[in-house]
């Protein structure tokens, strides 16, 4: 195997676009802010994801978006964030349950209670959610994380919603 010399990196210090165009994302480095949870989700769309809030009860998650627009049986890729109790629904996609105008509901692969009004960010379409990590309350070093084998394939552009963290980068090829 040999090295690969074609990586390039991306650099943001707040919630944007970090990848323009179809790529592999190889390694992401964050760094927290001094106090709080820290937390970065990638996206690859075409589309800013839309901001929304959520709670869990068992396995049903209701999220919570004035004119979502969507439908039943609409597929939703979402990044869930860390309530108040560091509980989170598990990111990922979804088939939904249109509920009213303003609400959806899924079923969550896991169970657990998450606090309503907690943030969340979700794509639709062919767009995706394909990764998260976080970062502990006071973790002020660079946290790197290297993808396994040739890294994530993002098929459009890959946006970064990023939470309580200082830097994210993104080595992507």
């Amino acid at each position: 195997m040999t090295m690969q010399t074609d990586v390039l990196q991306s650099r943001l210090t707040q919630s944007g676009w970090i990848v323009q165009g179809p790529s592999r994302v190889k390694a992401v480095s964050l760094r927290n802010a001094a106090t709080g949870v820290g937390r970065v989700f990638l996206f690859d769309t075409s589309t800013t994801p839309v901001t929304a809030a959520y709670g869990r009860s068992g396995t049903t998650v209701t999220v919570t978006k004035t004119a979502h627009g969507l439908q039943t049986g609409d597929t939703v890729s979402l990044g869930f964030s860390l309530d108040g109790s560091n509980q989170a629904a598990t990111c990922g996609t979804y088939t939904i349950t249109r509920v009213d105008a303003d609400t959806f509901t899924l079923t969550d692969y896991n169970t657990g209670t998450v606090s309503t009004s907690t943030a969340c960010y979700y794509v639709t379409g062919d767009s995706r959610w394909i990764w998260v990590r976080g970062i502990a309350d006071g973790d002020i070093y660079n946290n790197y994380e290297l993808l396994p084998g040739e890294g994530i394939r993002a098929k459009q552009r890959v946006y970064a919603v990023v939470s309580n963290v200082i830097s994210t980068s993104v080595f992507y090829g």
